[in-house]
């Protein structure tokens, strides 16, 4: 080999080597990292959209300092052009809304309501969870832009608040309020705030939709603070455990129109639920047939106001005027809850309240101002539209809220009284019904004969927040029983066959002989003798289970002449035993499909075995079987079952051993000192080491799996060439080893 050709060939050796030793190091460096690496919480939903794609703190336009809220929105809408005019196209802004079904024309402008009433003449007071600013009166302009608010729904510092008065405006100077309560309400820094912009969020649109009429949690019953940070338990698609969704998730938006509205649930807009879950969500046929007439919140939403904050039940307005020295009286209950206040009158509430159950099909039918009413009976403010006939409509969870509010006697028409202002009409002033009503009456264009009276509302809120786990969703027995069931049949319409049919559970042969007595357990008697015989000494025998509640006819007409099937699937017992089913579906047999009648006999209900076997389980398990049968466990008279479906945690379809089934057991003595010590176990305790909460633990040279070297990679390649270099000269040379001369190019070629 010539001398330049060794030269090259020495070169590449050793830099291949430096470079496999540079591996190898920087290999056990990334092998130990996970002694350098500090925790980093996992990006929420919000924590990783709600950052703007412009920093607005670098943008001029919003250095401030600002004069007024609307000089934000004119150095918004410099960037922004068509977002004021989007605002001034949804309901958000006008506070109207047109249902095209019913032809009424709706929205917190118009209506009438049983809890604050109305806003007409009350403007500053209830246009403060307005978007926009100003609005004091009728003579609000609805078209000018900088009237719109950007910051209401944008800010991210928390720090931005309407004041409750404020006709929608935050407060220029500090200000008390309630008045004698030391809660000052300070400005906002309104440049920190535009420059600190980004989505909406829960607590955004909460600061309206959480404290309508009047508090947080008053009108809506699953609608309150709880939700800005709610557990699993409370809310799973809110929860940061669960989905973290905000309220934008559902009520999806495209040029500031939101979906979803409370006085039209247009099915054509708003798909609610069956958007990410389909029309089939679960995994039983029997549950995907009640979802066609069974809204999904009726069964995953059991109760409402969960969050630990109840919600207003009750408003009685007639009692409203008591008070000392010319100052309303107030009382509150054991928990700091008003329940009676001299301006507004006596309330009650309720926590944890199971709803009551309407059949809706998302249109609702309002008492519009000036209507007649009939004042001998309740008053319906609202009425949901729907019958069990309407191929539309579902059973739906609602909170209803009752009320006792002024009426105009004469003309048979609810009064809208004048409630908030400094003028000497407001009742809030005054405590003058007459005077208050009069006022409001002639603001609102309506009529008033100068006679009032009080009469009792009811008025319903659809409930479909605060969604429960799985596991807490209803079960079969909470609606279909003829003692406290959560459905009132009758009242959604059902006759009393049906009502006796529907109220049954488990499915029992009176209700087969109410479908015909040819399908009574008897009518199958005369050839399943032997089928009957194991009924009539089974469970479902004696709970009158009878023989249609499993076996359906699979064709229209009379059996024999049409069949009744055969299928022994683990649906068909599911259909009833829910939580069972659950269980095994997530356990090995239901990997595999070892269904409920592999190891029940489907007539007795009883364990099936085979030969010598003492459980099913030994027919599959033969392996285990042996081996059990020279356990202590087996000596002392257990079988697979005492451990295998012996647990609190669930029904024990699993077939999971857990530690509370050891300590059924061995409570007393399992892991205690003295058994260990028994056994030459170390009991005695090491310290530990305390570190602060805050500071990362020291890096330990030693690392499970790798040596953790702290060093730059620059210095690591460094220390790989050179120490790589060093080896290739010892190496490469024969100096050390071979002195001998060179040959020459002409002797290497003989």
């Amino acid at each position: 080999m010539s001398r330049p050709a060794r030269f090259w060939y020495k070169a590449a050796f050793g830099l291949g080597f430096a470079l496999l030793l540079t591996v190898l190091i920087l290999g056990q460096t990334v092998s130990a990292q996970p002694a350098l690496q500090t925790a980093t919480a996992t990006p929420t939903v919000e924590e990783s959209t709600s950052a703007p794609t412009v920093d607005h703190t670098q943008l001029p336009a919003l250095q401030g300092p600002f004069a007024t809220p609307q000089d934000v929105t004119k150095a918004c809408l410099s960037c922004h052009a068509d977002a004021a005019d989007q605002i001034m196209h949804t309901t958000h802004w006008t506070w109207e809304y047109v249902n095209e079904t019913t032809g009424q024309t709706l929205g917190k402008k118009t209506l009438i309501n049983n809890f604050c009433i109305d806003i007409e003449s009350n403007e500053p007071r209830c246009t403060s969870c307005h978007v926009g600013y100003g609005w004091k009166n009728e003579s609000f302009d609805f078209t000018a832009q900088e009237n719109v608010d950007c910051l209401v729904c944008h800010d991210t510092t928390g720090t931005y608040k309407k004041f409750p008065t404020g006709a929608g405006l935050p407060v220029s100077e500090p200000m008390e309020f309630p008045a004698g309560s030391g809660t000052i309400w300070t400005p906002p820094d309104l440049a920190n705030v535009a420059q600190n912009i980004g989505i909406t969020s829960r607590e955004t649109c909460g600061s309206c939709h959480f404290f309508g009429g009047g508090g947080d949690e008053v009108k809506h019953g699953d609608l309150d603070t709880s939700l800005n940070n709610p557990s699993l338990e409370l809310d799973v698609h809110m929860s940061a455990d669960g989905q973290n969704f905000t309220c934008t998730t559902c009520h999806t938006t495209e040029d500031h129109q939101t979906v979803g509205s409370r006085y039209s649930m247009n099915p054509e807009e708003w798909k609610g639920c069956e958007t990410c879950h389909g029309q089939t969500p679960h995994t039983l046929a029997a549950l995907n047939q009640h979802a066609d007439k069974i809204a999904c919140q009726t069964c995953h939403i059991p109760e409402y106001a969960r969050g630990g904050i109840p919600t207003k039940m009750t408003w009685d307005w007639s009692q409203a005027g008591e008070l000392v020295d010319g100052k309303p009286v107030v009382r509150k209950d054991e928990t700091g809850h008003v329940i009676y206040d001299g301006q507004k009158g006596a309330f009650t509430y309720g926590a944890n309240v199971i709803p009551e159950y309407v059949w809706f099909n998302g249109q609702v039918q309002y008492t519009l101002a000036g209507e007649k009413i009939d004042p001998t009976g309740m008053v319906s403010i609202n009425k949901f539209l729907g019958d069990k006939d309407d191929p539309n409509a579902k059973i739906w969870p609602v909170k209803r809220f009752e009320a006792i509010q002024p009426y105009d006697t004469v003309n048979n028409i609810l009064a809208m009284p004048h409630l908030f202002g400094k003028d000497e009409t407001a009742y809030w002033g005054n405590y003058d019904w007459n005077k208050a009503i009069a006022t409001g009456m002639e603001d609102a264009g309506l009529p008033y004969s100068g006679e009032y009276g009080f009469v009792k509302s009811q008025m319903y809120w659809p409930i479909t927040h605060m969604v429960a786990p799985a596991s807490d969703a209803l079960v079969c027995k909470d609606c279909h029983t003829d003692e406290s069931s959560r459905l009132d049949f009758a009242a959604l319409g059902y006759d009393e066959a049906n009502v006796t049919r529907l109220t049954k559970f488990p499915p029992t042969y009176s209700i087969e002989n109410l479908i015909t007595p040819q399908m009574s357990p008897e009518a199958c008697l005369e050839c399943h003798s032997q089928e009957h015989e194991l009924w009539m000494q089974s469970l479902h025998g004696e709970k009158g289970v009878g023989c249609v509640s499993c076996h359906k006819l699979q064709a229209e007409g009379e059996h024999p002449a049409v069949s009744f099937t055969m299928e022994k699937s683990a649906e068909t017992c599911g259909t009833c035993h829910l939580n069972e089913y659950e269980d095994w579906k997530h356990s090995a047999h239901g990997e595999i499909n070892v269904d409920c009648t592999s190891c029940h006999n489907p007539h007795s209900q009883q364990i099936m075995t085979v030969g010598d076997n003492q459980t099913a389980c030994e027919t599959c398990h033969t392996s285990q079987k042996d081996d059990a049968r020279h356990s202590t466990h087996t000596a002392a008279g257990l079988t697979c079952k005492e451990c295998h479906i012996n647990t609190d945690e669930n029904t024990g379809h699993t077939f999971k051993v857990g530690s509370d089934t050891c300590l059924k057991c061995h409570a007393e003595d399992i892991h205690s000192s003295g058994l260990m010590v028994e056994a030459g176990v170390d009991v005695g305790q090491a310290p530990v080491a305390e570190t602060a909460p805050e500071e990362a633990a020291p890096v330990s040279a030693e690392t499970e799996g790798g040596v953790g070297i702290a060093l730059p990679a620059w210095l690591l390649v460094f220390a790989g060439v050179a120490v790589g270099g060093g080896l290739y000269w010892l190496f490469s040379t024969r100096r050390l080893v071979d002195p001998q001369p060179e040959e020459s190019d002409e002797e290497a070629e003989k």
